[in-house]
């Protein structure tokens, strides 16, 4: 099944292909948990066929960007720190 997901960025240049990044994310699929965030370590490519996971890019104030991206969520990262778990 191939996931919708979205993120909010300040540049594109944060979309840095070729490299394993970490983003928040949020999804996009229908249902129970549509807009769902997740912190995860990833891999983006502007070729939208490059992975089977697309992503759209929303502006820092949230306008929606032209430009699409496929992505690869390579893992979740945990956002609470080790003491309070």
């Amino acid at each position: 099944m191939k996931n919708m997901w979205e993120v909010f960025v300040m540049d594109m240049s944060e979309l840095a292909e070729g490299k394993d990044i970490e983003l928040s994310i949020r999804t996009l699929n229908p249902g129970l948990h549509k807009y769902t965030y997740k912190r995860v370590k990833c891999q983006v490519s502007a070729k939208q066929d490059k992975f089977s996971d697309s992503l759209q890019v929303r502006m820092g104030r949230g306008q929606l960007s032209a430009s699409k991206f496929s992505i690869k969520v390579l893992e979740e990262v945990e956002r609470m720190p080790e003491k309070y778990r």
